[in-house]
Parts: structure tokens; C-alpha cells; sequence
């Protein structure tokens, strides 16, 4: 979800849709490919009576890649992906067992868990990948497929551990070479190492160019302040895309949305959120950034009509959050204190069931309360411990800071800001940083940075 309680434009921490949707687009692109997952997004499309917002629409030039005669909706998508699942366990009881069946039916949960962020999926597949282990020889087993798991639920040791298994056999074919190396690639990005990450990032698009390899490098190029290098990328990966599953079409025009976003072009992030709309529509993750740019953009009743849809649909707490902040700034402080009371509640039982997932998403309602800095800090050094990236610096300096520990947030800032990651939200919290310390001008420098990315990032 990327409305912040405090209206500065940038995501609220914990793994954003396109680690997420890379994983995605690497399943349904055949290696096995919407940061983790959320609560449930089951559901069809908008209810009955929520206006979708035709009238408010900006008068946009046309999409740059043509959009479908008639969208996909998610109620087919998953549909769809559900008939595979039942084929599948048919297969897998009619037949002698096989952990290769396994891998197949676990892809295929995966594929469900990236539509629905439901973590009831991603548990489906962690219990078909412990059969297929069951199943397995020696040395042998669905490494990659669990690699890819632990890697969504932000389990990178984990994931490590996996393709240092997969790689250990004599044979391995350019394929599954290359799925190891980008996997690898992912995960040195996670960790902050941007150097390493870049060169594979680089190297795999030169070797086998295709949407996935050019939507890893465009997330690299987004993260380190190159947004139109970024925004190019995406576009031609959209291009190149020419699969039959919609999904990855959607997420590929959320990701420009979201670079829009990031500079404060609300107009044409909502635009790009249409167009993704127009590609699968129904589904809660492009309809919950709806949501949050017609707020931004003065429609609250039109977003909080949207919130409650979705939190209807799938019982996400950061939609929870997003309309608490609404009803607060509405005057209705009793709904707003239940829905935080509820947020908080599904949040915390979420780190009690997938705690490295969960962590930076309940950081950011932790950071947005400011009512317990001390859990917010637990968190917010577990997530930082987890994948030492540029967000999670920057989260965890905020939330050094919100516990009056100004010279350690400074130590953090200052690391991430000698790393490639350049966002608005970076300087922000460096600015804030600063002033704590009584450094007024590096505080004015970093504010005027964040806004020369982002004119709107303090409004």
C-alpha cells in the first residue's frame, strides 16, 4: 500500500509490488516468473454502487503500447489458475507419486499466491514442496521452486542455501543457469549489494533478453534515481510481453504508475493505474493504488468508497490503515481508531505466522502510529537485518529516530546515502535526520534534493 499517514508520497516500507511481481512474471514466463504477500486479495471486481471514477479520469494521451479489446478480470484469471490446480492434484492422485508433479502443482499455488497475496496459498505451496522433498532422491528435489518461495517471503539465507543445492549438479542447462544467476542477482540487490546485482542484472539481459531480465534491470534503475531509463525498460518489456496470462501486462503498467508516483505525477500515475486496470480488471492490487492516487487527488469519498471495497474483499490491514487515515481527516476518529485497533491486531498475527515477510509491512503502520517506537525499532532492525537494501535503511534510520536515537539514525542514513539508491524518500528522512542533529544546512540540502525528485514528496 503506498499511502503514508504523514502525506509524504512515498510506500509504506516492507517489499513493494515489483519484488513481488518479478517473481510472478518468472512463473508465468515459464522458469518455474504484484514484496511478499499481503492479507487476501480474494474477491471479484469493485462492489456494486463504488464509482470507478470514469468522470475523474485526466485526459492522458493514449497508452504508449496498445491496451486489449476487452480486459481480462481477475475472477477469470483465477479462475483459471484454479482449473490448472485441480488438474494437477488429478494428475498427481491418478499417478504413481512424483516430486516433479509436486514442483508443477507448487508453481501453480505460487502463481495463485502472486494473484491473491493470500498467505493461506503460500502455505498450499510450502506443504506441496515438503511432499515433493518427501518424494525426492538424494540430491535431488524442487530447489529452484523453493528458492523462489523463500525468496517472496523474504528468506534469503534460505533461498541461498537452495541454489547453492541446485548448483551443485554436474549438469546444469542454460535455462536453469540462468534462472540461478538472476535469482542470485535478486537477492545481492535485496542485500545492498548493487554492484554485483547490476553487472548480473547486465549481463543476464545481454544473454537472454526477455520481459523478465528487462524488468529486474528496470528495477535497478528505478531504485538508483533513473526513472526514465526505468520507465523505458518497463515499456519494453510490455512490448515484448506476448503471453496469454494477463497478469504480468497489468503489473508491468502498475510498475510505470509507480515510477510516476515516486515523482509526484499523480495524473499519470492514475493513468498508468487505468491502464493496468484495462489489462486485468477486478484486481485489488491496482484498484488499492486507485484508491490511494484519488485521494491524493482530492476525491476522499470516492477513495474511501474503494478502501472499504477492498478491505471487504481481502481483510488487508494496510487498507485498513489507508482509510483509518481517511475517516481521521473525515472527523470520524471512532472509525478510524477501530480500523487501526484491527490493523494492528491482523498485523501482529501475521509476524506470528510469516515473520520475515510481514515485518516491514506492520513497520509501516508501526512507523505511521508513532505510538510505539519501541516495536517499531524491533521491527524495524529485524527487516534491515533481513535484506540490508535502501529501504530498509531508510525505514529503519525513521525508526531509530522516532526512538530518540538521532546519532545511530545518522550512522544509517549516511550508509544509505553513500549507496547507488537515490528516492525522494531517502532525502526526506535524511533531511529530518539532519535537523534532529542541528545540521541546518545539510537538512535544507537533502530537503531540496527530495523535492527536485518529487516536488510534492512534503506536501
Amino acid at each position: 500500500m503506498t499511502r503514508d499517514t504523514q502525506g509524504r508520497g512515498w510506500t509504506r516500507g516492507g517489499g513493494l509490488p515489483f519484488a513481488r511481481g518479478l517473481v510472478a512474471l518468472a512463473l508465468v514466463l515459464g522458469c518455474s516468473t504484484t514484496a511478499t504477500p499481503s492479507a487476501s486479495g480474494e474477491g471479484g471486481g469493485p462492489a456494486e454502487g463504488v464509482d470507478e471514477g470514469e468522470e475523474h479520469a485526466p485526459a492522458i494521451a493514449p497508452p504508449d503500447v496498445p491496451l486489449p479489446d476487452v480486459p481480462v478480470t481477475y475472477a477469470d484469471e483465477l479462475a483459471n489458475v484454479d482449473a490448472r490446480i485441480a488438474a494437477i492434484r488429478h494428475r498427481a492422485q491418478a499417478l504413481t507419486p512424483s516430486w516433479v508433479t509436486l514442483e508443477t502443482l507448487t508453481g501453480a499455488l505460487l502463481e495463485r499466491a502472486q494473484l491473491t497475496g493470500d498467505y493461506d496459498d503460500y502455505a498450499a505451496a510450502e506443504e506441496a514442496l515438503e511432499e515433493a522433498f518427501a518424494l525426492a532422491g538424494e540430491g535431488t528435489g524442487p530447489w529452484m521452486t523453493r528458492a523462489r518461495l523463500h525468496f517472496t517471503l523474504h528468506r534469503l539465507d534460505a533461498a541461498d542455501a537452495d541454489l547453492d543445492r541446485l548448483s551443485e549438479r554436474l549438469l546444469l542447462d542454460d535455462r536453469q543457469q540462468a534462472a540461478i544467476d538472476g535469482l542470485r542477482a535478486d537477492i545481492a540487490f535485496q542485500r545492498g549489494g548493487y554492484g554485483a546485482a547490476l553487472e548480473d542484472f547486465l549481463r543476464i539481459a545481454e544473454a537472454k533478453p526477455g520481459v523478465t531480465s528487462l524488468a529486474r534491470l528496470a528495477t535497478y534503475r528505478w531504485k538508483t534515481g533513473d526513472f526514465d531509463g526505468a520507465d523505458a525498460l518497463y515499456k519494453r518489456a510490455l512490448e515484448e510481453y506476448d503471453g496469454q496470462i494477463a497478469q504480468p501486462r497489468a503489473w508491468l503498467r502498475l510498475m510505470r504508475g509507480l515510477l510516476d508516483l515516486d515523482r509526484g505525477r499523480y495524473h499519470e500515475a492514475y493513468a498508468h493505474y487505468r491502464n493496468a486496470e484495462a489489462e486485468l480488471s477486478g484486481f485489488w492490487l491496482i484498484e488499492e493504488h486507485i484508491a490511494e492516487i484519488r485521494a491524493r487527488l482530492g476525491e476522499p469519498a470516492a477513495a474511501m468508497d474503494l478502501y472499504e471495497d477492498l478491505i471487504v474483499r481481502t481483510r488487508n490491514p494496510e487498507f485498513m490503515d489507508a482509510l483509518a487515515d481517511l475517516k481521521e481527516e473525515a472527523g470520524d476518529a471512532e472509525r478510524a481508531a477501530a480500523l487501526r485497533k484491527e490493523a494492528r491486531e491482523a498485523y501482529e498475527a501475521l509476524l506470528d505466522r510469516y515473520p520475515e515477510a510481514a515485518a516491514g509491512h506492520a513497520l509501516g503502520h508501526y512507523l505511521g502510529r508513532g505510538d510505539a517506537p519501541a516495536r517499531a525499532l524491533e521491527l524495524a532492525e529485524a527487516n534491515h537485518t533481513l535484506r540490508p537494501n535502501g529501504e530498509a535503511k531508510i525505514l529503519f534510520a525513521e525508526a531509530l529516530l522516532a526512538a530518540g536515537q538521532a546519532a545511530q539514525a545518522q550512522q544509517v542514513i549516511e550508509d544509505a546515502l553513500a549507496s547507488p539508491w537515490r528516492s525522494a524518500q531517502l532525502h526526506l528522512v535524511a533531511s529530518e535526520i539532519f535537523a534532529a542533529r542541528g545540521d541546518a544546512e545539510r537538512a535544507a540540502s537533502e530537503l531540496a534534493e527530495a523535492e527536485r525528485i518529487n516536488p510534492r514528496i512534503a506536501d
